[in-house]
């Protein structure tokens, strides 16, 4: 990746080391509540493997901060009083945590962020037992947290999460076909990859539909939702880059990160790295020379440029926004550091 200056070095620093306290106070609470859920009534599981897994799961492994804080935010952002939301994004968190697990499996994913996951630990048969448990679970608490809103607003909420979930559905059913191809273009990549943050606008659109946004307000969320769900996801590829197995695991397994498929628009670029895959075994050197090979052809500049410009999109994006628009904009800046 192109090099940092020492002062753009420590303003990461400083992104990171904010948006560390930003989920911390606005996450934690609605993540504990999750946990809770996740264990709630185990002692009727007879399955001792399944019960292993749950608390791996919910003690060891899940630490997912962001996405509780994004709906508490948005929701302040239209007006809403951060409390009040956490009944809601705690069985949201539920459902995506299980359908996180079922990616897992999709994308043999058996390590993440150095630890193992449950596919990893458990094998498929189990993690997709949790899975279904989790989601199932948090269809029917957020059914019950429903109740407390209006009839209208809570048939709006099961529309949107309807929707996403659809959408990002199509989207990994798409990604199938693009697994480990280096003819893939940029365009047809960003297309999954805005597919794929249905789920981030989905919690963004529910926070400002139960906040009682305004029209323009609601539609703004939504928008910046979507932006910050492509740039997370864009935002992985460089780091993923960074990681030889991490990178060696995508090329074999999942679709190939964005620079990568930006360098191989060069034919020269994309059969070099074709050459080097089809000579050598998944090591730690071949990675080096695909990241090589990715800069010396602009793979690193070209999706550093779509993040500053989503970024920018992000931005304006907040226009009609009132509230809480330095932590939307601090999220956003996130997104650029790596």
């Amino acid at each position: 990746m192109v090099p940092k200056s020492k002062g753009k070095k420590q303003d990461n620093e400083e992104v990171i080391a904010q948006v560390k306290r930003l989920l911390e106070e606005k996450g934690r609470e609605t993540l504990e509540l999750t946990k809770k859920l996740m264990l709630e009534r185990e002692e009727n599981i007879q399955c001792k493997e399944v019960r292993e897994a749950l608390h791996y799961f919910a003690d060891n492994y899940w630490n997912d901060l962001a996405r509780p804080t994004l709906i508490s935010i948005t929701y302040e952002a239209v007006g809403g009083n951060c409390k009040t939301v956490t009944p809601i994004a705690a069985p949201i968190m539920l459902i995506t945590a299980g359908i996180d697990l079922h990616d897992d499996v999709i994308d043999q994913s058996t390590v993440k962020n150095k630890r193992s996951t449950i596919f990893g630990k458990f094998g498929k048969d189990v993690t997709l037992l949790v899975g279904d448990a989790l989601i199932f679970k948090g269809f029917i608490q957020l059914q019950l947290a429903l109740e407390h809103f209006q009839q209208q607003k809570a048939a709006e909420v099961l529309k949107v999460i309807e929707k996403a979930f659809f959408e990002l559905g199509d989207a990994e059913a798409l990604e199938l076909r693009f697994k480990g191809r280096m003819d893939v273009t940029p365009k047809e990549y960003l297309e999954i990859v805005r597919k794929k943050a249905a789920d981030v606008e989905a919690y963004t659109h529910v926070s400002a539909v139960l906040g009682k946004g305004t029209k323009a307000e609601t539609e703004a969320i939504r928008k910046y939702g979507r932006i910050l769900g492509m740039l997370a996801i864009i935002r992985d590829d460089l780091i993923d880059m960074t990681d030889e197995k991490e990178l060696m695991h995508r090329l074999e397994n999942e679709i190939v990160p964005l620079p990568i498929l930006y360098a191989a628009q060069s034919a020269e670029a994309r059969s070099s790295i074709n050459l080097i895959q089809a000579k050598h075994q998944k090591t730690k050197e071949v990675a080096h020379r695909i990241l090589e090979i990715t800069y010396q052809y602009g793979g690193f500049a070209h999706a550093e440029k779509k993040v500053c410009e989503l970024v920018e999109e992000g931005f304006l994006s907040l226009k009609p926004i009132r509230h809480k628009k330095e932590e939307l904009r601090l999220l956003l800046n996130f997104m650029k550091t790596t």
